[in-house]
């Protein structure tokens, strides 16, 4: 089912797999993702990890972008990106409110990208991409099966020889209940990981729990869904990210990052 919400500058399209507005406001998952998705994008917005790490890191392993997809685009600002890079970009999320606020943004731009609301893509609508990404979404599917279904999800809407790059959180972390870059990252006794992002004065801003993947399993699920070519990559800090919060904020990101880039490839 789909249902047009805003047709200028970009489209609103609600998917979420035949669920209509209503059907979602009643669906418990969905308000979950709301809520989280909100908090998660105003730190978006300020977060030096994000800002000197993950996006443009995301940028340098997409390289060249043609027609791509982004998985769990959130509040759009890396959609945004990717757009003015020349990508032609439709992107989704889960949480319908933090879609509505990256159509907004983008509104002024005219930047041609198309959003939807979905947990899950249905790729025969939209035809296949060059490039698929995703920045720090894999780590918030809850099981396996979640983790299977977004490179599944991937693997189908990309063109033979298309790649799927993802930020993702570093399974050989190394230093938990430590303070680095802004953030303490704890293991939970039920075997996940837990984040407390802090503020300038060392208190907790917002916090969020996600899985504790393996590497095995994000290569597992990768195959599943039918990629041969798997990839890690050590991420580096941009020279505008060490100019502007100096090096001592990035003490023990080069030798324990907490992030990692993952990249793989569709050879068919």
């Amino acid at each position: 089912m789909k249902n047009s919400v805003l047709s200028i500058l970009g489209t609103l399209v609600i998917l979420a797999a035949s669920l209509s507005f209503s059907q979602e406001d009643k669906n418990m998952e969905y308000r979950q993702f709301n809520k989280f998705s909100s908090e998660y994008a105003q730190l978006a917005e300020i977060d030096p990890a994000k800002k000197y790490i993950q996006y443009p890191e995301a940028l340098r392993l997409l390289g060249d972008v043609g027609k791509t997809l982004d998985i769990g685009c959130g509040n759009g600002t890396f959609t945004r990106m990717l757009a003015r890079r020349g990508a032609k970009v439709f992107a989704y999320d889960p949480a319908r409110k933090i879609v509505e606020e990256a159509l907004q943004e983008g509104r002024e731009e005219k930047l041609g990208i198309e959003y939807s609301v979905a947990m899950r893509l249905d790729e025969s609508r939209y035809g296949k991409f060059d490039k698929a990404v995703s920045t720090m979404v894999l780590l918030y599917a809850t099981n396996l099966e979640e983790l299977r279904n977004i490179f599944s999800d991937a693997f189908l809407a990309l063109k033979p020889g298309g790649i799927f790059v993802s930020i993702t959180f570093n399974p050989n972390y190394k230093s938990f209940g430590k303070v680095a870059n802004n953030r303490r990252i704890t293991k939970t006794p039920d075997r996940r990981i837990h984040f407390n992002f802090l503020d300038k004065n060392g208190k907790t801003a917002m916090s969020s729990t996600a899985s504790n993947f393996s590497v095995s399993d994000f290569e597992t699920a990768a195959r599943e869904a039918g990629f041969k070519k798997i990839e890690w990559v050590k991420l580096e800090v941009t020279s505008e990210g060490r100019e502007a919060m100096g090096n001592a904020y990035w003490e023990g990101f080069d030798n324990d990052p907490s992030y990692i880039g993952l990249v793989v490839s569709r050879n068919d």
